[in-house]
C-alpha cells in the first residue's frame, strides 16, 4: 500500500491512490500549511483550493455522476466500503414534508412568520444606532440601545467565469 508522492519541492505527501482517511487529511493539511508558511505561494495555493472546491461541489451536484454511482452501489447491495475505510452508500436526503394542509400548522406557522418578521425589524433598527448609543424611537418612545458588533477577519476569492 504506498502513502507517498514527491511533490516538485521534494516534501512527502500521502497519495490518494488508496484514498485519505481523516487523520491522514489532517497531517497533510498541517504539513501543507507547514510548508507554505516556510516556502510562500500562499496566492496560488488560495487560489487552487478554491478552484479544487468549486470542482468537487460542482462534480458532486452533478447528477449524471449522482445516478451512476448510485447503478454502481446497487450492485454492491447500496453500500461499499474502500480499502481505506470510507463507506458509502445509497441514502435518501433532502427529505422534505408538506405541512400545509393542516390547519392548526398552518395558524402556527401565521404566527411564526409574523414574529419573525417583527424580529427582522427590530434587529434592522438597532443595526442602525452605533454601539452603546442610547436613542428613542420617535413613533413609540422606546429607548433602544445600540447593539455591539462582532466579526472576524478573514478572505474572499472569487473565481473567474
Amino acid at each position: 500500500m504506498e502513502k507517498h508522492l514527491t511533490q516538485p519541492n521534494q516534501s512527502t505527501l500521502p497519495s490518494i491512490r488508496e484514498g485519505l482517511t481523516k487523520k491522514e487529511i489532517e497531517l497533510l493539511a498541517r504539513q501543507s500549511v507547514a510548508t507554505l508558511l516556510e516556502e510562500g505561494n500562499v496566492f496560488q495555493v488560495a487560489e487552487a483550493l478554491a478552484a479544487m472546491e468549486e470542482f468537487a461541489k460542482t462534480v458532486r451536484k452533478n447528477e449524471d455522476y449522482i445516478e451512476f454511482l448510485r447503478e454502481e452501489l446497487s450492485k454492491n447491495n447500496g453500500r461499499l466500503s474502500t480499502p481505506s475505510g470510507a463507506r458509502i452508500e445509497i441514502c435518501e436526503a433532502g427529505i422534505s414534508y408538506d405541512y400545509s394542509q393542516n390547519a392548526e400548522w398552518n395558524q402556527i406557522n401565521e404566527q411564526v412568520n409574523y414574529w419573525q418578521a417583527r424580529k427582522k425589524q427590530l434587529e434592522e433598527k438597532l443595526r442602525r444606532i452605533a454601539p452603546g448609543k442610547i436613542t428613542v424611537d420617535p413613533e413609540t418612545g422606546e429607548v433602544m440601545e445600540g447593539v455591539n458588533k462582532t466579526s472576524r477577519s478573514t478572505y474572499r476569492i472569487t473565481l473567474a467565469r
